[in-house]
């Protein structure tokens, strides 16, 4: 069986962060190790969330405990997303040099032959813009963008992480060039699409993208998570990064869909684990150098 270890928030009564992986990823049967770095009642967007972060020093001995039982060894990906603060950052990046360097075990059919990081670099979005301490954005740019084997920002992050200025990143095809030019693997949500919204999926000069009409209604949070959550699970299961993709794409587009037909308050997992145990594929198509 597939693990992954998220590294994120956990938020009791909103459906957002690292709390989400027993919903997102179980249906996929891939098992979840969840190290928290905030524990909130709810999401900061409904007012004060209640809670607070976790001490860097208890996540570096949840770690501890983790690797005590050796399971550094069955880590099959590592996702990073919200911190807190600077300090838990580096902890997160110990965390990820530890299980690259532990010896590899092969617990399943579709094991890669080393973990595959992907990093969320939460830092803010369009309309609020940066909502993280401009310390722990500065942290995630110097300590585990560079380490990140895929880096999973939105549209609003990648413009920051590239320094580009978002007016200019009008379609795939603007966003696939400066993901070329920048270098490194990519999965890039809220991108422009002609079909509605996109998410551009860029490794070295192959660029693809999948998208989905836009769901009309108000937006849970969460989506941004569970985009990376899915396709971690879905890499980790030997889909395949375009199966992987048109996976993590379409069944996030799923959940909103649903979310608002039932006029939920949160992204509403539970009722739709059925549905996320099987496998999506929404359209994909090739972004060419413009």
């Amino acid at each position: 069986m597939p693990l992954v270890l998220v590294i994120s928030s956990y938020v009791a009564a909103s459906r957002v962060g690292g709390g989400i992986a027993p919903y997102v990823l179980g249906p996929m049967k891939v098992d979840p190790v969840h190290v928290p770095t905030c524990l909130f009642g709810r999401h900061p967007g409904w007012g004060p969330p209640g809670g607070g972060p976790v001490g860097a020093d208890v996540m570096a001995q949840m770690l501890e405990g983790i690797a005590a039982n050796g399971l550094y060894s069955l880590v099959d990906a590592v996702v990073t997303g919200h911190f807190s603060h600077p300090e838990q950052v580096a902890v997160a990046a110990e965390a990820i040099a530890n299980v690259r360097a532990a010896p590899r075990a092969k617990a399943h059919d579709h094991a890669p032959a080393k973990p595959i990081v992907i990093v969320d670099p939460v830092m803010g979005d369009e309309a609020p813009g940066l909502y993280v301490k401009p310390q722990v954005a500065e942290a995630l740019a110097a300590r585990l963008v560079p380490m990140a084997d895929v880096l999973a920002p939105n549209l609003w992050e990648f413009a920051r992480l590239t320094e580009t200025d978002l007016a200019e990143l009008k379609t795939a095809e603007d966003v696939a060039a400066v993901a070329r030019a920048r270098g490194g693997r990519w999965l890039i949500s809220s991108v422009p699409s002609p079909q509605g919204i996109g998410v551009l999926h860029v490794d070295g000069d192959d660029a693809m993208i999948a998208e989905t009409p836009r769901v009309a209604g108000k937006i849970p949070n969460g989506t941004g998570d569970m985009l990376t959550l899915r396709f971690a699970g879905g890499l980790v299961s030997g889909f395949g990064a375009e199966g992987a993709l048109a996976d993590a794409t379409g069944a996030t587009h799923e959940v909103i869909a649903k979310t608002v037909a039932w006029a939920g308050t949160e992204l509403n997992l539970a009722a739709c684990s059925d549905r996320l145990a099987k496998r999506f594929a929404a359209p994909v198509r090739s972004v060419a150098r413009g």
